[in-house]
């Protein structure tokens, strides 16, 4: 039910389909992507790329943070 929220949020909210990507790395659902999770569907993955990606240093990626990283080529861009 969270991912159908969030796909439909960044929907209205105009966000590019990269920012869907987020809620396949989600896998708790609860609109983040922590580093185990990232590291799951990425396997290559390091601590310090995931520092890079996480630009606000809380921890966790948010839908803002993983477009830019899919922006910017940090990490590929979903689809």
């Amino acid at each position: 039910m969270t991912r159908l929220i969030l796909a439909v949020a960044f929907a209205f909210a105009g966000l590019s389909g990269a920012a869907l990507a987020a809620t396949d790395y989600d896998a708790d659902g609860d609109g983040l992507v922590t580093f185990n999770e990232m590291l799951a569907a990425m396997p290559s993955l390091t601590e310090e790329t995931f520092s890079t990606i996480d630009a606000n240093g809380d921890g966790a990626v948010d839908a803002d943070e993983l477009v830019a990283a899919q922006e910017s080529g940090v990490i590929p861009a979903a689809g």
